[in-house]
Protein backbone atom coordinates (compact mmCIF):
# COMPACT_ATOMS: atom_id res chain seq x y z
CA UNK A 1 0.00 0.00 0.00
CA UNK A 2 1.40 3.38 -0.99
CA UNK A 3 1.22 6.13 1.60
CA UNK A 4 1.17 9.88 1.44
CA UNK A 5 1.74 11.64 4.74
CA UNK A 6 0.86 15.34 5.00
CA UNK A 7 1.52 17.49 8.03
CA UNK A 8 0.99 21.21 8.49
CA UNK A 9 2.28 23.25 11.40
CA UNK A 10 2.69 26.92 12.32
CA UNK A 11 5.94 28.32 13.70
CA UNK A 12 6.10 31.90 15.06
CA UNK A 13 9.26 32.69 13.07
CA UNK A 14 9.84 34.20 9.62
CA UNK A 15 10.27 31.84 6.63
CA UNK A 16 14.01 32.55 6.38
CA UNK A 17 14.56 31.29 9.94
CA UNK A 18 12.54 28.13 9.31
CA UNK A 19 14.38 27.64 6.02
CA UNK A 20 17.68 27.68 7.92
CA UNK A 21 16.42 24.85 10.14
CA UNK A 22 15.61 22.80 7.04
CA UNK A 23 18.77 23.50 5.01
CA UNK A 24 21.71 24.13 7.34
CA UNK A 25 23.43 20.77 7.82
CA UNK A 26 24.42 21.36 11.45
CA UNK A 27 21.02 22.71 12.44
CA UNK A 28 19.27 19.88 10.55
CA UNK A 29 21.34 17.37 12.53
CA UNK A 30 20.12 18.92 15.79
CA UNK A 31 16.46 18.08 15.15
CA UNK A 32 16.42 15.37 12.47
CA UNK A 33 19.59 13.29 11.87
CA UNK A 34 23.30 13.62 11.16
CA UNK A 35 23.74 14.44 7.48
CA UNK A 36 25.90 15.91 4.73
CA UNK A 37 23.12 18.03 3.22
CA UNK A 38 23.85 21.02 0.97
CA UNK A 39 21.08 23.24 -0.43
CA UNK A 40 21.64 22.77 -4.17
CA UNK A 41 19.71 20.86 -6.79
CA UNK A 42 21.28 17.53 -7.68
CA UNK A 43 23.26 17.27 -4.43
CA UNK A 44 23.30 13.68 -3.16
CA UNK A 45 23.47 13.38 0.59
CA UNK A 46 22.83 10.99 3.44
CA UNK A 47 20.98 11.00 6.69
CA UNK A 48 22.77 8.73 9.16
CA UNK A 49 20.56 6.71 11.52
CA UNK A 50 21.61 4.52 14.41
CA UNK A 51 22.30 1.08 12.83
CA UNK A 52 20.43 -2.14 13.51
CA UNK A 53 21.94 -5.64 13.26
CA UNK A 54 21.82 -6.63 9.60
CA UNK A 55 20.46 -3.26 8.46
CA UNK A 56 22.29 -0.27 7.04
CA UNK A 57 20.99 2.74 8.95
CA UNK A 58 21.62 5.37 6.31
CA UNK A 59 19.07 7.13 4.10
CA UNK A 60 20.27 8.12 0.63
CA UNK A 61 18.79 11.36 -0.65
CA UNK A 62 19.05 13.80 -3.54
CA UNK A 63 17.84 17.40 -3.69
CA UNK A 64 15.32 17.60 -6.55
CA UNK A 65 13.66 20.98 -5.93
CA UNK A 66 14.91 24.15 -4.27
CA UNK A 67 13.15 27.52 -4.15
CA UNK A 68 14.52 29.50 -1.19
CA UNK A 69 12.76 30.13 1.20
CA UNK A 70 9.56 28.60 -0.17
CA UNK A 71 10.01 24.98 -1.19
CA UNK A 72 12.48 22.10 -0.79
CA UNK A 73 12.13 18.52 -2.09
CA UNK A 74 14.45 15.57 -1.85
CA UNK A 75 14.32 11.84 -2.45
CA UNK A 76 14.52 9.49 0.54
CA UNK A 77 15.66 5.87 0.15
CA UNK A 78 16.97 3.48 2.75
CA UNK A 79 18.46 0.03 2.12
CA UNK A 80 15.10 -1.77 2.35
CA UNK A 81 13.39 0.38 -0.29
CA UNK A 82 13.42 -0.41 -4.02
CA UNK A 83 12.14 3.05 -5.00
CA UNK A 84 12.74 6.32 -3.18
CA UNK A 85 10.00 8.23 -1.43
CA UNK A 86 9.81 12.02 -1.79
CA UNK A 87 9.98 14.54 1.06
CA UNK A 88 8.66 18.04 0.24
CA UNK A 89 8.72 21.07 2.51
CA UNK A 90 6.58 24.11 1.62
CA UNK A 91 6.88 27.34 3.60
CA UNK A 92 4.23 30.05 3.47
CA UNK A 93 4.51 33.38 5.31
CA UNK A 94 1.43 34.14 7.41
CA UNK A 95 0.62 36.73 10.09
CA UNK A 96 3.04 36.20 12.95
CA UNK A 97 5.19 33.51 11.38
CA UNK A 98 5.36 30.67 8.88
CA UNK A 99 3.01 27.86 7.95
CA UNK A 100 5.08 24.77 7.11
CA UNK A 101 3.70 21.86 5.16
CA UNK A 102 5.53 18.54 5.06
CA UNK A 103 4.53 15.94 2.50
CA UNK A 104 6.25 12.57 2.54
CA UNK A 105 5.06 10.52 -0.42
CA UNK A 106 5.83 6.88 -0.97
CA UNK A 107 6.20 6.07 -4.67
CA UNK A 108 6.55 2.30 -4.54
CA UNK A 109 7.57 0.25 -1.57
CA UNK A 110 8.96 -3.29 -1.51
CA UNK A 111 11.51 -5.13 0.53
CA UNK A 112 14.61 -5.74 -1.55
CA UNK A 113 15.62 -9.32 -2.31
CA UNK A 114 18.19 -10.56 0.13
CA UNK A 115 20.05 -13.83 0.59
CA UNK A 116 20.12 -13.05 4.32
CA UNK A 117 16.39 -12.97 5.07
CA UNK A 118 17.06 -14.12 8.64
CA UNK A 119 19.02 -10.93 9.32
CA UNK A 120 16.13 -8.89 7.89
CA UNK A 121 13.71 -10.67 10.20
CA UNK A 122 16.05 -10.07 13.14
CA UNK A 123 16.23 -6.39 12.17
CA UNK A 124 12.45 -6.19 12.15
CA UNK A 125 12.35 -7.68 15.67
CA UNK A 126 14.82 -5.02 16.83
CA UNK A 127 12.85 -2.29 15.06
CA UNK A 128 10.49 -1.57 17.94
CA UNK A 129 13.23 -0.33 20.24
CA UNK A 130 15.00 1.39 17.33
CA UNK A 131 11.82 3.15 16.22
CA UNK A 132 11.58 4.46 19.75
CA UNK A 133 14.63 6.62 19.09
CA UNK A 134 12.53 8.44 16.49
CA UNK A 135 9.22 8.50 18.27
CA UNK A 136 9.24 8.39 21.99
CA UNK A 137 10.97 10.78 24.34
CA UNK A 138 7.45 12.27 24.22
CA UNK A 139 5.10 10.62 26.73
CA UNK A 140 2.03 11.17 24.56
CA UNK A 141 3.63 9.53 21.52
CA UNK A 142 4.96 6.65 23.60
CA UNK A 143 1.53 5.94 25.07
CA UNK A 144 -0.03 6.09 21.61
CA UNK A 145 2.48 3.76 19.95
CA UNK A 146 3.18 1.22 22.68
CA UNK A 147 -0.09 -0.81 22.57
CA UNK A 148 0.11 -1.23 18.79
CA UNK A 149 3.83 -1.97 18.85
CA UNK A 150 3.43 -4.87 21.27
CA UNK A 151 0.83 -6.56 19.09
CA UNK A 152 3.07 -6.89 16.02
CA UNK A 153 3.72 -10.48 15.00
CA UNK A 154 6.42 -10.91 12.40
CA UNK A 155 6.04 -13.65 9.81
CA UNK A 156 8.91 -15.92 8.89
CA UNK A 157 10.53 -14.85 5.62
CA UNK A 158 11.69 -17.55 3.20
CA UNK A 159 15.28 -16.95 2.08
CA UNK A 160 15.61 -15.11 -1.24
CA UNK A 161 11.96 -14.02 -1.51
CA UNK A 162 10.39 -10.59 -1.62
CA UNK A 163 8.19 -9.76 1.33
CA UNK A 164 5.61 -7.07 1.83
CA UNK A 165 7.27 -5.65 4.92
CA UNK A 166 7.70 -1.96 5.45
CA UNK A 167 11.09 -0.38 5.66
CA UNK A 168 11.86 -0.05 9.36
CA UNK A 169 13.20 3.48 8.92
CA UNK A 170 10.44 4.78 6.66
CA UNK A 171 7.76 3.16 8.80
CA UNK A 172 9.10 4.86 11.93
CA UNK A 173 8.73 8.27 10.29
CA UNK A 174 5.24 7.60 8.94
CA UNK A 175 4.13 6.33 12.36
CA UNK A 176 5.00 9.16 14.72
CA UNK A 177 8.58 10.07 13.86
CA UNK A 178 7.68 13.14 11.80
CA UNK A 179 5.12 14.25 14.40
CA UNK A 180 7.70 14.09 17.15
CA UNK A 181 10.28 16.01 15.12
CA UNK A 182 7.87 18.72 13.93
CA UNK A 183 6.16 19.25 17.29
CA UNK A 184 8.97 18.64 19.76
CA UNK A 185 12.45 18.85 18.25
CA UNK A 186 12.10 21.55 15.58
CA UNK A 187 10.50 24.10 17.97
CA UNK A 188 13.38 23.61 20.42
CA UNK A 189 15.91 24.32 17.66
CA UNK A 190 13.97 27.38 16.46
CA UNK A 191 13.92 28.81 20.00
CA UNK A 192 17.66 28.16 20.32
CA UNK A 193 18.40 29.89 17.00
CA UNK A 194 16.23 32.86 17.94
CA UNK A 195 18.05 33.35 21.25
CA UNK A 196 21.48 33.03 19.56
CA UNK A 197 20.58 35.72 17.01
CA UNK A 198 19.44 38.28 19.58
Amino acid sequence: MLRNLKKEIFYPYPPQRVWQVLTNSQVLAAWLMENDFEPRIGHRFRFMCPPLPGLNGSIDCEVIELDEPKRLSYTWQDSMMRQPSIVTWTLKPVDGGTRVQLEHKELRHELVQTPHAASVQESMHHSLSWQGQFTHQSTVVTQTLAPNARSIVLPSIPVGMYAALDSVILNSFFNGGWDYRLNEKMPQVLVSLASNNQ
